[in-house]
């Protein structure tokens, strides 16, 4: 198996005269890709998730660490070397070339003959639906069919891995929903392995087999994506992942007590006696339904709306709860009836909280 392997990979950059606050560092990060996986690095801007796939690519060197696809250690090897392709937001597509001879380009540098690699790129530019399009020019296309170009260019070349560093943000939301498609469909059909980089929640749980979410540097939490969104490790993996439903208490007695006292539930005893936060995900959060007999496996509460906004098809509503504004979500029946100011009874499945020691 020709896995990408990282192991341990750091850098950390100059401190320069201007700079007050301490210069960035990349902590060591170990981490296996699996050959034809496709793993998204999570995060905001300036986590460090484009040095490191810099550092994989080769791009900067790193200052420890080692980067190794199957049995072969590439830290030490140049990047054209590493049969990596990368793409980036720009489309970067030669603009003297036809599409053709764009797609076409990395094959010549391969010394691969001038009839096989153009056939090789039409067979490409059709697999991302530019058929016919070979002998225009990188301006007569949109900004869309550019990044279908840059992509065809990076899979014609049969890459190890394909590297991608935000490729969609400078396009319109529309035409990034067409291309998380067909990337999606081009990435399961020839298997390759994808290290993606992006800061868009959406886009990493769309896309992604596994998710690596970073902070300050910090690989913090890897998993699929339905595992990291139900089991976040920490405050700040659930916080950038749109958990905003996050009370502060305390564990005494194997039982979670908000500070403002309006939330009591048991615990696993996993959890430590002390300083803890209770995490409620919007849509587990369900309305009391009448003449209900109430268990000891739901959490009960009363609160009041303090705002309704409509969603894609669902309600995303505030409701104070004693010092907490949660946010819940419901669908356009559940909500029609609600109004700003009225008194609601809710619910959930203790099963459904994540309690984490902070």
């Amino acid at each position: 198996m020709s896995d990408l392997r990282i192991i341990n990979i750091e850098k950390q950059y100059p401190q320069t005269k201007q700079q007050k606050d301490p210069a960035f560092s990349l902590q060591p990060v170990a981490l296996t890709i699996k050959e034809g996986e496709f793993f998204s690095l999570l995060g905001p801007s300036g986590c460090g998730k484009t040095t490191l796939l810099k550092l994989v690519a080769g791009l900067m060197p790193a200052d420890k660490g080692e980067i190794w696809v199957g049995d072969d250690h590439l830290t030490a090897v140049a990047p054209e070397a590493r049969r990596f392709a990368m793409v980036f937001q720009q489309s970067l597509l030669f603009p003297h070339m036809t599409v053709e001879d764009n797609v076409a380009f990395g094959l010549k540098m391969q010394k691969i003959g001038k009839r096989e690699r153009l056939a090789d790129a039409q067979s490409m530019l059709e697999h991302v639906g530019l058929s016919g399009y070979g002998s225009r020019f990188p301006d007569e296309l949109s900004g869309g069919q550019q990044q279908r170009v840059a992509l065809a260019r990076a899979l014609v070349a049969k890459p190890r891995v394909l590297l991608m560093d935000e490729p969609f943000s400078a396009l319109d939301p529309s035409l990034r929903e067409e291309m998380r498609e067909l990337l999606r469909g081009v990435q399961k059909e020839f298997h390759v392995t994808v290290l993606f980089v992006t800061h868009d929640r959406e886009e990493a749980f769309y896309l992604s087999d596994r998710i690596g979410v970073m902070s300050e540097g910090k690989l913090l939490q890897i998993g699929k994506p339905k595992e990291i969104y139900e089991q976040p490790a920490n405050v700040k993996v659930a916080s950038f992942l749109g958990l905003k439903n996050i009370i502060e208490g305390r564990v005494i007695n194997n039982r979670f007590v908000s500070n403002d006292q309006s939330f009591e539930v048991p615990v696993q005893t996993s959890i430590k006696t002390g300083p803890s936060v209770m995490i409620i995900r919007p849509e587990t959060i369900r309305l009391v339904p009448d003449n209900i007999v109430k268990n000891l496996q739901c959490l009960y509460f009363r609160g009041v709306i303090q705002q309704k906004i409509f969603n894609h098809g669902f309600y995303s509503v505030k409701v104070q709860a004693g010092e907490y504004l949660l946010t819940c979500s419901f669908t356009s029946q559940e909500a029609e009836n609600m109004k700003v100011g009225q008194t609601i009874d809710l619910m959930m499945n203790n099963g459904d909280l994540r309690f984490l020691n902070e």
